[in-house]
């Protein structure tokens, strides 16, 4: 039997001359996305977990490639897809990397090759990810919080 999750993107906003929420574009957007496969991922083990930092300068794996039991390495085949948010209370930062060497790693440096992006509080991100390395996040200050879900591809 095969597990499935049905994620939705959506991405709207009023055009740039509107006096309410004015957008960034001269007309409205209207934007939406979902799988092919009836809008849905077929997916089978799922991990969840709320971590609060205990510093600036702590990091936290959320993926560890290298204890995955991943049998082949084929693209696409074996990953998962990653659900991470800023559940932070204070207005900082997050930052998300992808590095195997936490303790060279400094992802709230200027111009590092580990960070992948910055998520600013309520932000999120959802995308695919092959297990070709590991996942890490950083805080900028001590008790932000960071909320993760990873669905495995079933």
């Amino acid at each position: 039997m095969s597990n499935y999750i049905k994620p939705t993107l959506t991405i709207t906003s009023n055009a740039s001359s509107a006096t309410t929420d004015p957008g960034p574009l001269s007309v409205a957007l209207a934007l939406s996305a979902v799988p092919d496969d009836s809008g849905r991922l077929t997916v089978d083990k799922v991990q969840s977990r709320t971590h609060t930092f205990a510093s600036a300068t702590d990091h936290f794996t959320i993926i560890d490639a290298s204890a995955e039991d991943l049998g082949s390495q084929v693209a696409g085949l074996n990953g998962c897809f990653v659900y991470a948010r800023n559940a932070s209370a204070s207005d900082l930062d997050v930052y998300i990397g992808n590095t195997h060497d936490l303790a060279a790693a400094d992802l709230a440096a200027n111009e590092t090759y580990d960070r992948l992006f910055t998520l600013r509080k309520g932000e999120f991100a959802f995308f695919p990810f092959d297990y070709c390395g590991d996942i890490v996040a950083q805080a900028t200050a001590p008790r932000q919080t960071l909320e993760f879900f990873r669905f495995d591809r079933g």
